[in-house]
């Protein structure tokens, strides 16, 4: 299991385990619930790394070789992020 993996399981632990204290939702079966939180999370980081990918893409042929800076990049990821439907 890679670190990335056990990052996101974690995370979907806590998160299944924070929703079911408040009372917010209720898991009959945790582990499941916790499979399903932490393949949403794998997807949408999937997706937000497709958009840096195509912000970075889009500014490399507008700006040339040199690095963006952060407020470029999250200009380019809003505007690819747009495009896509995808909130970030």
């Amino acid at each position: 299991m890679s670190s990335t993996t056990r990052q996101m399981e974690f995370l979907a632990r806590a998160l299944v385990n924070r929703l079911e204290d408040r009372g917010i939702v209720e898991f009959t079966d945790a582990e499941a619930g916790i499979a399903v939180v932490a393949r949403v999370l794998g997807d949408t980081f999937r997706e937000v790394e497709q958009v840096e990918v195509e912000a970075r893409q889009r500014l490399t042929r507008e700006i040339g070789a040199r690095e963006p800076t952060a407020d470029e990049l999250e200009a380019a990821m809003r505007n690819v992020a747009s495009e896509r439907g995808v909130t970030l």
